[in-house]
This record gives C-alpha cells, sequence and structure tokens, in this order.
C-alpha cells in the first residue's frame, strides 16, 4: 500500500477513488475497474476525471497468484479524451459526455436548448425539433463505465456542407442527361432515316417499270427488311412477266381464232348453195349410174360441213373422219396413187384435239412430198395414249422428204411465216399448227418433223390431255 509514485495534484482523487471502491483494505483485485467521475476543487483544473485501476501480480516463486502484489492507478481527463472525439463534427456541433443523466463534459458550452436536447437524446441516431429548428443526434452507451457520448448537430449545418456537392451532382445529371438525349436522337436517326429512305422508295415504286429496287440501309435489320423487299419485288416482276407471257399466248390464240372464223366465213360464202348444188350433182350421178362422181360430191359435201359446222376443239374420230374425207377426193381425182393406213389405239379416239389440225399435214404430203413421185403413195397415221393421260400421234409418208435447211426453219416455232414467200405458202399449214399448240399449252406440248431427202417424211406430235376451247368474244386484258 505504499505509494511509488503520485502527482500532489490528484493526491485527493486517488484517495477517494481508492475509497468508493474498497480498495483501501487489503482485498485481491482481480479484474481492472474503472472509477465515478471526479472533480478536483482543490486546484485550478477541476477535471472532470476518472481513474483506472490495474492489479499486478508476481510471477516469482513463494508469491501466491491471488495477492496483489501493487496496484497500479491511471487517472484521465475527461476533457482530452472528449476532445479527441469532437474530431469530424461541424462547427456548430457538440460531443458531450454524459454520466448519471448529468453532462459531465462537453466540446463546448452548451445552452439550455442543447443541454435538453443532448440528455434526452435516444441511443443510435435521431431527431430533434425545437422552435422549429431541426437537429440530429447520434448517441453511443459505454455500459462497462455507465458513460454516454451523444454528438449534437443542426441538420442546416451538414445541408449546408452537402450543397457544392448537390450542385455538382445536379450538374453532372443533367450533363448526362444531355449526352443521352444527343445520343438517342443519333440512335433514333439512325433508326428513322434507313425507315424513310426505305418508305420514300416504297411510294415512289411503280410496278410497270421493271428493275425498280429499294436502296440497302447500313443498319442490318433494317438491310435485310430491304433486301426481302427487293426479293419480293423481283419474284412481282417474274410473275408479271408469267402473266404478261400468259396474256400474249391467250391474245395470239384469240388472233389465230379469229384468222381461222375468217377463213371460215370466208369458206361459209352460201354454203346452203354449195351444199344444194353437190346434193344435185350427186343425185345425178346416182341417177345415171356413175357412182365416182356421187362419192366424190358426198365427202365434198361432209368436209363442207365439218369446215362449217365443226367446233374448235373436236375428237381425234372427228378428225380421222374428215382427213378420210379428203383422201376420198384426192383418190379420185388421182385413182389408185394413194393410200392412206390408220393404226388408232381405241381408247384414243375420244382425246381432244384442234379441229382441221390431221387435214393441213396430210395435204402437206400430197401436194410436197407426192408432187413427183409414182406410185405407192401411202400415209400412215398412228395414235395411241401414253400414261400420263397425253395422246401421241405420228403421220408419216413414203414423199420426196425435205432438206435439213428446210427441216431446221419447219421446226423453229419463233420464225414467223411470211405468206408471200415460197417458203410460207409450203409450210403454212404447219406453222398454223404449231402455233395453236403452243397459244394452247406453252412449252406443254410436241412438235417435231423428222425427214430424209428421197425417203420419207414424219411429224411427231404430242397432245396434252386438258385442252379447252376460247370463247370468241374474250378479250384479252392490256399488257
Amino acid at each position: 500500500m505504499n505509494n511509488f509514485y503520485i502527482s500532489d495534484s490528484f493526491h485527493e482523487i486517488r484517495e477517494k477513488a481508492i475509497a468508493e471502491n474498497g480498495l483501501d483494505q487489503d482485498i485481491t483485485l482481480r479484474n481492472p475497474i474503472v472509477s465515478n467521475v471526479f472533480f478536483d476543487n482543490s486546484g485550478s483544473n477541476n477535471g472532470p476525471y476518472f481513474l483506472y485501476f490495474l492489479p499486478v501480480r508476481s510471477i516469482l516463486e513463494g508469491y501466491s497468484e491471488k495477492k496483489n502484489i501493487a496496484l497500479c492507478t491511471v487517472v484521465v481527463n475527461l476533457k482530452s479524451f472528449t476532445g479527441e472525439l469532437n474530431t469530424g463534427i461541424s462547427n456548430d456541433g457538440i460531443t458531450a459526455l454524459i454520466f448519471e443523466d448529468k453532462i459531465i463534459n462537453s466540446s463546448r458550452e452548451v445552452n439550455e436548448v442543447e443541454r435538453s436536447i443532448l440528455l434526452n437524446a435516444k441511443e443510435g441516431r435521431g431527431k430533434a425539433n425545437v422552435n422549429g429548428e431541426k437537429f440530429l443526434t447520434s448517441s453511443v452507451s459505454v455500459p462497462e463505465f455507465g458513460w454516454r457520448f451523444v454528438s449534437l448537430t443542426t441538420r442546416h449545418s451538414l445541408i449546408g456542407d452537402l450543397i457544392p456537392i448537390r450542385s455538382i451532382g445536379i450538374f453532372i445529371i443533367l450533363a448526362a442527361g444531355l449526352l443521352l438525349f444527343f445520343q438517342m436522337q443519333l440512335v433514333l436517326r439512325s433508326v428513322t432515316n434507313p425507315i424513310d429512305q426505305i418508305i420514300s422508295d416504297m411510294r415512289n415504286l411503280t410496278l410497270r417499270k421493271d428493275g425498280v429496287r429499294v436502296s440497302i440501309p447500313k443498319t442490318v435489320e433494317l438491310a435485310r427488311l430491304a433486301e426481302d423487299i427487293n426479293d419480293m419485288l423481283e419474284r412481282i416482276e417474274i410473275s408479271q412477266k408469267e402473266i404478261r407471257k400468259s396474256q400474249q399466248n391467250l391474245y395470239q390464240s384469240m388472233i389465230a381464232q379469229q384468222k381461222a372464223e375468217l377463213l371460215s366465213y370466208r369458206s361459209q360464202i352460201n354454203p346452203h348453195f354449195l351444199f344444194n348444188t353437190l346434193e344435185c350433182v350427186r343425185s345425178m350421178a346416182q341417177a345415171y349410174g356413175v357412182r365416182c362422181i356421187e362419192d366424190i360430191c358426198t365427202s365434198m359435201a361432209s368436209m363442207f360441213r365439218y369446215s362449217v359446222s365443226s367446233g374448235t376443239i373436236v375428237t381425234l374420230q372427228d378428225e380421222i373422219k374428215h382427213t378420210c374425207d379428203y383422201m376420198k377426193v384426192m383418190s379420185q381425182r388421182f385413182p389408185g396413187k394413194y393410200t392412206i393406213k390408220l393404226d388408232i389405239q381405241p381408247e384414243a379416239m375420244n382425246h381432244p384435239i384442234h379441229a382441221m389440225f390431221l387435214q393441213p399435214i396430210v395435204e402437206n404430203s400430197i401436194k410436197h412430198g407426192f408432187a413427183e413421185k409414182m406410185p405407192p403413195c401411202i400415209i400412215r397415221i398412228s395414235g395411241r395414249l401414253q400414261k400420263d393421260g397425253s395422246l401421241l400421234l405420228n403421220i408419216a409418208d413414203n414423199g420426196a422428204g425435205i432438206s435439213d435447211e428446210e427441216l431446221k426453219k419447219i421446226n423453229n416455232v419463233n420464225q414467223p411465216i411470211d405468206d408471200s414467200t415460197s417458203h410460207g405458202k409450203t409450210n403454212i399449214g404447219l406453222y398454223n399448227i404449231q402455233q395453236r399448240l403452243k397459244n394452247s399449252f406453252g412449252d406443254q406440248y410436241r412438235f417435231e418433223v423428222r425427214s430424209v431427202k428421197g425417203y420419207y417424211t414424219k411429224v411427231v406430235i404430242c397432245i396434252p390431255k386438258a385442252l379447252t376451247m376460247l370463247s370468241p368474244n374474250f378479250t384479252p386484258p392490256a399488257c
């Protein structure tokens, strides 16, 4: 219980603290303790103070571990302690140490309003409103000592410090907003400008002008859209070309039909007079027993009646009968010179075919193939149905044949025939047949002339099953 060292100014405080904590008796202190707060009224520096007692034990042999060999006492000035806690508080802020509901020490002098707020501050962070002025508090307790540290500051002082920061933040937000606005404008223009261009190109499109396309923008998605539009325009143009081609074929077919009708009208001049005259001649021949005249008149009347009254589309059987009537007439004119042989499949007889189809081919063989040939002059007609329902016809003769150069001209369906030329007069019947097939079937038919000069000529025709008759009053749409 001897003092190794102690300041005379703190001797009285130490004695009070030892007495209050029962340390003046010879007791063993297990853990350090902290005294209450004391004030020194004897000196100019009157505190507040608190004392920290720390037991000292010996590690030497012979000393009991339960007994303190010494007691270390530290006197702490709370003013310096609370001054350190005031760091970071605004200029008008206060940090106070409260012990047993009393303000032991504060960083500056406090008025009654501040005192009331400090003493009534709740643990942790809090708010207070006195006479319209707002305060912010922060309270932290030290249970071991019974202390409570309370910081107090006005809300205005904190906000005042934040005004420059707030101004900078507002400026940054406005600048970022303007930058974002301009970026959005650029993005929108990069999208709207190509769209406007596509819309403008679409408005300027005319389906009557080929090759017009939409401009391809740089944006990938819009470029795909423009390419799809161009693909659609390409398909439309192809469809229009096909439609125009079909319309042209229909128009050509109508023209060919009108020409045939004109020829038919020319051949119908006073048909009853011709029929009556032929019937009169036939009756006279029958009365006088001239069978050859009777047969030729009968065949001629049948041919006239077929050419005048038959429709545009007939059956193969009707066309065969008309061709046979023509051969009967020619046989009467040139007895024993011409022979016709038929090899027709019965199922093929009802297949539809253009009227006046076979007779021009047979007539062409007689006029040109047999013009300088001695008998026998044979014409063979064969016909049969194929698996797809189409009709395959072969008309062959053993006549003079056709040269290779002439054969190329005949098989070229796209080469126009001029009726004023010898070539036109020779092959106009074959050309007319090809044009009727083309106008009816496009590229779905087959027409081919094969020949070897001096030996034979053969016409091969394949007619599809579907064959319709055009209306005489049909008017093709404008191309």
